[in-house]
């Protein structure tokens, strides 16, 4: 074999571990990005809820002490 083939040979095979470690990676980074925006609008869902319970609270106090 030559030197270019050999070298050649190298770089395929580097290649092909490197894409599948790479992909990999990068689909974890997106799922764990992801749930931390599914986790961060339930927080937010929970706060809304949580306010308009309150102004709900707050209206019915006011209409009984008009």
């Amino acid at each position: 074999m030559t030197d270019l083939q050999l070298i050649i040979a190298l770089i395929i095979i580097s290649l092909s571990i490197l894409v599948p470690i790479v992909y990999s990676y990068n689909k974890k980074i997106k799922s764990r990005n992801l749930n931390e925006k599914l986790k961060e609008s339930v927080y937010v869902t929970e706060k809304e809820k949580i306010r308009v319970y309150l102004d709900n609270i707050n209206e019915t106090t006011r209409r009984k002490h008009r």
